[in-house]
C-alpha cells in the first residue's frame, strides 16, 4: 500500500476518532467512570485469580510446573483460534458490508490498497481485546516465575506478530468463502453438511452410562489427562511459538525466546507479503462476486414475481401462522428476522455461540456421573446454571441490545406509524425473550440429562434459566432504547458503546446475585453452612429481582421513546 494513500486514510480516521473522543469527554462522564471502573476491576480481579491459580499449580510436586506450562500453551492456542474466527467475522463486515469500502473502491485507489487498509482496521478492532484480557495473565505469570523487568516489554512486543498471523488467515478464509459461496451449489452443499453434523450430534452421541464412567475412572492416569492437549504443543502452531517465547523469557533464556519470536515475526511478515501480492489483487473479484450474488438473487425473485410463481417464503409462512398476534407486530418481527438472516456477521456469530454451547454440553459427558456425594451433584448442577446464564447474558447483549439501534435513520417511519414506539419495544422484547428461552431451556434440559439429574431437578433448572432469559432480554431491550446509536449499522460497534458495556456489567452483577440466591436451598441440604436467608426468601428475592430487571428498563425506555425526536 502506498504511504501517501495510507497517510491520507489514517489522517481521516484519526480526525474522526479525535472528534468522537472530544464529544465523549463532554457528554459521557458517567460512561468513562463506568468503563474505567470496570476495566480496573477486571485487571485487579483477573491478576489476583491468575496469580493465585499459578501459585497453586506450581505448589504440586513434580507435575505442578508442567501443568502450568500446558495451560499456557492451551490459552495461547485458544486465543489463536478465536482470533481467526473474530477476524473472519469482522473482516466480512469490513470488506463486503461496509459503505466505506464501496466508497473507497469508487475512488482512484488500487483495490489491494483498500484491502490492506480494511485488513489493518479489522486487525485492530478484533485484537485489542486480546491485549486487555491477557494483560493480567502475563503480569501474574511474570510475578509467579520471578521474571526480570524486561520480560513484560518483550511479551508486549511479541504480541504484535502473534495477532497479525490469525488476522491474515481470517481474511484469506473470508475471501475464499465469499468467492465460493457466491455459487448456488456451494451454499446447498454447505447446508447439507451442516444438517448432517447436527443430526450426528443429536442422534449419534449419547450420555455416558454409569458403567462407562466407572471404567474410565479406573483407567484414569496423568498421561490420559494430558493426552488431548498435545495438539497445543505442535511446533507448527504460531500459538506454540508464542508460548515458547513467554516460557523462555520468564525463565531468563533470552536467546531461546528471541528465536521463537523471530519465527513469529518472519511468519507474520511473510503473511503480510502474501496478503499484499496475492490476496490484495483477488479482493476485488471476491467483492464483485458478493455484490453479484445479491443482485442475481434479487433478479430471480423479481422474475418469479412477474411469472406469478413466487410462493410465500417459509419464514413468512411461519410468522403468519402465529395466532393471537396482530398483523403489524408480525410484520415487525418478520422484518427483524429477515435482517438477522440476511446479515452473515449476525448469524455466524450466533452459530459460533451455539456451537460452543453444544461443545460444552457434549463435554459434560466426561463428568463423573457416579455421584457418591450429593454435594457434588448440587455443586455441578448449579455451576451448570451459572455457565448457561453467563452465556445467555453474552447472547442478549450481543444480539438483543443492538436491535433498536439497527432501525437507524429509518426509525422515524416506524415512529410515525399507527403502531407506536411502545408496541415496537414490546415486540422486540417478546420475540427476543421467546428466542432466548427456546435456546437456553433446550440447552439446560440437554445438559441436565447429560448429568443424569432427576426430572424434578430438570424442571427446576429449566424454570431457573427461563426467568433470567426474560430478565436479561428486558434489560437489553430497555438499555438499547435508552442508549441508541442510530448512526451505526454495525452491531459489533453498537455493542462496544456505553450502553452495551453497561448492559454487560449489569447482567454480570445480576447473574452473580441470582445464581447465589437460587443455590441457597440446594446447597443448604448438602452442606453444614449456616445461611442467613431462608429458602423461600432467597427464591422470592430472585423472582423479584428478575421482575425488576424487566420492568424498570422497559418503563424508562417507554418514557425515552415517547419524547424521541426523529
Amino acid at each position: 500500500m502506498s504511504l501517501r494513500t495510507l497517510r491520507i486514510i489514517l489522517w481521516a480516521r484519526l480526525v474522526t476518532i479525535r472528534t468522537e473522543l472530544a464529544a465523549l469527554r463532554k457528554k459521557s462522564r458517567l460512561m468513562l467512570a463506568v468503563l474505567g471502573g470496570f476495566c480496573l476491576g477486571y485487571l485487579a480481579v483477573g491478576y489476583y485469580l491468575f496469580y493465585t491459580g499459578l501459585v497453586f499449580l506450581r505448589g504440586f510436586p513434580v507435575i505442578g510446573s508442567l501443568l502450568a506450562q500446558r495451560i499456557l500453551f492451551l490459552i495461547f492456542g485458544f486465543f489463536f483460534a478465536m482470533l481467526i474466527f473474530s477476524n473472519a467475522i469482522i473482516g466480512y463486515a469490513n470488506f463486503f458490508k461496509n459503505r466505506e469500502t464501496t466508497f473507497l473502491l469508487s475512488l482512484p485507489i488500487r483495490s489491494r490498497d483498500v484491502y490492506v487498509w480494511k485488513l489493518l482496521e479489522s486487525l485492530v478492532f478484533a485484537s485489542w481485546a486480546l491485549l486487555f484480557l491477557s494483560a493480567p495473565l502475563m503480569v501474574a505469570w511474570g510475578r509467579a516465575s520471578d521474571a526480570r523487568g524486561p520480560f513484560y516489554a518483550e511479551v508486549l512486543i511479541a504480541f504484535l506478530p502473534f495477532v497479525i498471523i490469525p488476522a491474515q488467515l481470517g481474511s484469506w478464509a473470508i475471501l475464499f468463502l465469499v468467492r465460493v459461496l457466491s455459487m448456488r451449489w456451494a451454499k446447498r452443499l454447505l447446508f447439507g453438511v451442516a444438517l448432517c453434523v447436527i443430526l450426528w450430534l443429536a442422534f449419534g452421541l449419547k450420555p455416558v452410562t454409569s458403567t462407562e464412567a466407572a471404567q474410565s475412572g479406573e483407567l484414569l492416569s496423568y498421561d490420559s489427562l494430558l493426552r488431548h492437549t498435545r495438539l497445543s504443543l505442535s511446533p507448527a502452531l504460531p500459538s506454540s511459538w508464542m508460548a515458547q517465547s513467554v516460557l523462555a523469557w520468564s525463565d531468563g533464556f533470552f536467546r531461546k525466546g528471541a528465536f521463537f519470536f523471530l519465527v513469529l515475526l518472519s511468519t507474520a511478515l511473510m503473511a503480510l507479503l502474501v496478503s499484499y501480492e496475492v490476496a490484495g489483487p483477488a479482493f476485488y473479484g471476491s467483492w464483485s462476486a458478493s455484490v453479484g450474488s445479491r443482485a442475481q438473487r434479487l433478479q430471480r425473485r423479481s422474475l418469479r414475481i412477474r411469472r406469478k410463481t413466487d410462493r410465500r417464503p417459509l419464514l413468512e409462512t411461519l410468522f403468519h401462522a402465529i395466532p393471537f398476534i396482530s398483523r403489524p407486530v408480525k410484520a415487525l418481527a418478520l422484518k427483524d428476522a429477515r435482517l438477522f438472516s440476511r446479515d452473515p456477521t449476525q448469524w455466524t456469530q450466533f452459530l459460533i455461540f451455539f456451537g460452543l454451547l453444544c461443545i460444552y454440553v457434549l463435554n459434560l459427558r466426561n463428568v463423573s456421573l457416579d455421584y457418591q456425594s450429593p454435594f457434588w451433584e448440587a455443586l455441578v448442577s448449579h455451576l451448570n446454571l451459572a455457565a448457561s446464564t453467563l452465556t445467555l447474558s453474552t447472547l442478549t447483549t450481543r444480539f438483543v441490545f443492538p436491535q433498536f439501534s439497527l432501525e437507524g435513520r429509518r426509525l422515524w417511519i416506524i415512529g410515525l406509524s399507527p403502531i407506536g414506539m411502545r408496541k415496537v419495544l414490546l415486540q422486540k422484547f417478546t420475540f427476543s425473550c421467546l428466542a432466548a428461552m427456546s435456546v437456553t431451556v433446550s440447552i439446560m434440559t440437554a445438559s441436565s440429562l447429560m448429568l443424569h439429574l432427576p426430572w424434578t431437578r430438570i424442571c427446576f433448572f429449566d424454570a431457573a434459566i427461563a426467568l433470567p432469559a426474560a430478565a436479561l432480554c428486558g434489560l437489553a431491550v430497555g438499555l438499547g432504547a435508552l442508549f441508541p446509536n442510530l448512526k451505526e449499522d454495525n452491531p459489533s460497534k453498537i455493542v462496544s458503546g456505553f450502553g452495551g458495556t453497561l448492559c454487560l456489567v449489569i447482567s454480570f452483577v445480576y447473574i452473580v446475585v441470582y445464581v447465589s440466591l437460587i443455590a441457597v436451598p440446594g446447597m443448604r441440604q448438602v452442606t453444614h453452612l449456616a445461611f442467613v436467608i431462608p429458602d423461600s426468601a432467597a427464591l422470592l428475592l430472585a423472582l423479584l429481582g428478575s421482575a425488576a430487571l424487566v420492568v424498570i428498563p422497559l418503563f424508562l425506555a417507554f418514557r425515552r421513546v415517547k419524547n424521541l425526536e426523529f
